[in-house]
């Protein structure tokens, strides 16, 4: 789509600024630095950025990410959900100026130098006519839907290929301890318990073999047995009072963290592989 074209040149008397500015793989470091390295983990293909001001109001920006996929323009959204829900494109947070949503493969920050009655009004505005520009509808991944619903905290709940966004939301390792790359598939997510909140971490790798290989590396490197095992399950007790689970099942690796007692990491890893097992009938 011709980003040029879309946006107005003017927006409640807000005008273009500079020249408009297109960014590729290539030279995506050129405008965000080591950024990039996020929005290259979820197969980006172009940025455009456009920044409008006005006399005696502060200037606001747009991005425009253009993805490979619907599934990573709704990853790259879900990687920063501070903020209140508001209603624009298939799913949108604006928090102090900032406003950011999704819509088919495409992903959308609006920001202002500083946040006033006019530059929200003005942002939203500007956010509804992007999101209607973009004509398709995305899809969400498929892994979502192995997420049982009880207690999930779902302004919790990140998608994902690989360890850098991995880090970003949630450090495991300072090595790549899940094998994860981009023909990785993963949610990490937040569940909320009576007594307290769990995390649990999915990942769907291209064969069972790479699931096994994971899930052993896991055991030997994470938890206190070095020793290969072929029970597909396993729960310890880990620091701070916490327990660990880990679970292989076919494609996939079942983890949960910081759960409570034993009961939390069974629970949780029943009721995922319950609900894979149950979408492969």
């Amino acid at each position: 789509m011709e980003w040029f074209d879309v946006l107005p040149d003017q927006v409640d008397g807000w005008s273009t600024a500079e020249k408009d500015q297109l960014y590729t793989r290539d030279d995506i470091f050129d405008y965000m630095n080591g950024a990039g390295e996020m929005y290259l983990a979820y197969d980006f293909e172009k940025l455009f950025f456009r920044e409008y001001t006005r006399p005696a109001a502060p200037p606001f920006i747009a991005e425009i990410y253009e993805m490979n996929s619907s599934e990573d323009a709704y990853g790259v959204f879900t990687n920063d959900t501070d903020g209140k829900a508001v209603n624009v494109g298939q799913g949108a947070i604006y928090a102090q100026g900032l406003l950011r949503f999704w819509k088919g493969s495409v992903f959308v920050r609006l920001m202002a130098e500083r946040e006033t009655d006019e530059t929200r009004t003005t942002i939203m505005n500007l956010g509804r006519k992007i999101a209607a520009a973009i004509a398709d509808e995305g899809r969400t991944p498929v892994l979502l839907s192995y997420l049982p619903p009880e207690g999930l905290l779902k302004e919790n709940t990140h998608y994902f290929h690989t360890r850098v966004t991995l880090n970003f939301l949630y450090f495991l390792a300072d090595t790549n301890l899940l094998n994860l790359n981009s023909e990785t598939e993963a949610i990490l997510a937040r569940y909320r318990r009576a007594d307290g909140k769990v995390r649990l971490l999915l990942v769907s790798y291209p064969t069972a073999v790479l699931a096994k290989a994971a899930y052993e590396q896991f055991g030997r490197v994470y938890l206190s047995d070095r020793q290969e095992s072929e029970d597909p399950m396993r729960i310890e007790k880990v620091e701070n009072d916490e327990f660990v689970g880990a679970r292989w099942s076919d494609r996939y690796l079942i983890l949960v963290f910081e759960a409570k007692d034993q009961k939390s990491c069974e629970w949780l890893s029943d009721a995922v592989e319950k609900r894979i097992k149950g979408a492969q009938e």
